[in-house]
C-alpha cells in the first residue's frame, strides 16, 4: 500500500513538472445561421468557419519555444468534417527572439493579411469578391514570421509542389509537369501597424498552379469609432490551382476594395464595396466586371457571443461573368441575406 501511494505521489510530481513546462490551449468557434441568395433555396450555414483547435508551446530556455497547432474544421449544421482531417492547421515549429519558423499546414500569407482590410473578414455573403487563386491554407509548407520591428512584421513561405518526382506525375493520362503545373510555391509579406495606421503588401506564387501569381497591397486608418480600409489585388490565373486543372478560370483579375467599420457601443456596422475587372479570359474577349455592395451589423451579447446580420448585392456585367465567378449564368445579379450567431471559446 505504501509503495502504491509513493508511486502515485511520484507520478503526480512528474505530471505537475510536465504541466509547468508545457502550455496547451483548447479553443474553438461554433457558428450557424440562415442564408438566402437569389436563385437558390434558403439554407442553414456558417459565417465564420466552425473549428476546434489545440495549440501549445514548451519553453526551451533563452527565449526559445517549441510550438504546435492542430485545428479541425467542421459543419455545425450537420456535424460533418470540412475539408481534410486537420483542415485548419497542422504544424510544428520553433519561436525565438529572431522570429518563428513553422512547418506543415499553415495560413497563406496574402489571404491572411489582405482579409483584414475586409470589414467582413472574407466570410459570409458580405465577403469581398475573391480571387480565383485564393487559398486560405497551404500544405507541405515552411513559414517564417519576424518579430515586431518598430511596427513592421515580415513573413515568408516556401511550399513544396506535389510532384516530388523529377520526371512527372500523372493526372489521368496527362503528365502534370508537361502542362507546366508542377511548381513549388513562394510568398513574401510586409505588414505595418502603428496606432491607427496599418499597411500591407504581399506577393505569392501558389504551388502546382502553372506559375499563377497573386499580389496585393492596401492599408487602413482608424479615427474615433471608425475605420476605413482600401485595398487592391492583382491575380494572374494560368488555369491551374493546387494541382487541379481550372482552365475556365484562366484570366487576369483586378480587384479593388473599399471598406468601412463603425463601432456603436456593443454593436458594429460593416460596409464594403468591391470591384473586380476580369481580362484575358478564355471565355470572352476584352474585359468584363463585377460590382458588389455589402452592409452588415454585429451585436456582442458578451465577449464570446455575437449576433450578426448582413445583406449584399452583386452585379455581374452579364451571364458569362456570373458563370465564371459563381458557376451559374442564370442570374446576372445576386442578392444575399444572412443572419446568425457566433460563439467563441
Amino acid at each position: 500500500m505504501k509503495k502504491n501511494l509513493l508511486a502515485l505521489a511520484l507520478l503526480g510530481s512528474i505530471s505537475g513538472l510536465a504541466c509547468a513546462q508545457s502550455n496547451v490551449t483548447i479553443y474553438g468557434i461554433v457558428d450557424t445561421g440562415f442564408i438566402k441568395e437569389t436563385g437558390s433555396d434558403g439554407r442553414m450555414g456558417e459565417n465564420i468557419n466552425n473549428r476546434i483547435g489545440f495549440r501549445g508551446s514548451e519553453d526551451l530556455g533563452s527565449g526559445y519555444k517549441a510550438t504546435f497547432q492542430l485545428e479541425k474544421r467542421f459543419n455545425l449544421n450537420d456535424g460533418t468534417i470540412s475539408g481534410v482531417d486537420w483542415e485548419g492547421a497542422s504544424n510544428l515549429g520553433i519561436s525565438s527572439p529572431f522570429g518563428a519558423v513553422r512547418l506543415g499546414r499553415l495560413n497563406e500569407l496574402p489571404t491572411e493579411t489582405f482579409r483584414t482590410l475586409d470589414p467582413f473578414n472574407q466570410f459570409g455573403v458580405g465577403s469581398i469578391l475573391l480571387s480565383s487563386q485564393r487559398s486560405t491554407r497551404l500544405s507541405n509548407t515552411v513559414r517564417y514570421d519576424s518579430p515586431n520591428l518598430s511596427g513592421f512584421k515580415l513573413g515568408a513561405t516556401y511550399s513544396l509542389g506535389k510532384n516530388t518526382n523529377s520526371d512527372s506525375i500523372a493526372t489521368g493520362d496527362i503528365p502534370m509537369k508537361n502542362q507546366g503545373a508542377d511548381n513549388d510555391g513562394y510568398a513574401i509579406s510586409v505588414k505595418y501597424d502603428n496606432g491607427g495606421v496599418s499597411a500591407l503588401a504581399n506577393w505569392s506564387r501558389l504551388a502546382d498552379s502553372n506559375d499563377s501569381s497573386v499580389w496585393n497591397l492596401g492599408g487602413a486608418y482608424s479615427f474615433g469609432p471608425a475605420k476605413i480600409s482600401l485595398g487592391y489585388e492583382k491575380t494572374h490565373d494560368k488555369g491551374w490551382k493546387l494541382g487541379s486543372v481550372k482552365s475556365g478560370k484562366r484570366s487576369s483579375q483586378d480587384n479593388w476594395l473599399l471598406g468601412l467599420v463603425y463601432q456603436l457601443g456593443a454593436g458594429r456596422i460593416n460596409a464594403s464595396f468591391s470591384y473586380m475587372d476580369i481580362d484575358h479570359s478564355s471565355k470572352w474577349n476584352g474585359s468584363k466586371d463585377i460590382k458588389k455592395y455589402s452592409l452588415g451589423y454585429e451585436h456582442k451579447l458578451s465577449k464570446r457571443t455575437t449576433l450578426y446580420g448582413m445583406v449584399s448585392w452583386s452585379d455581374f456585367e452579364n451571364g458569362q461573368v456570373a458563370d465564371f465567378y459563381r458557376g451559374s449564368s442564370a442570374d446576372d445579379s445576386v442578392t444575399g441575406v444572412q443572419v446568425g450567431i457566433t460563439h467563441k471559446f
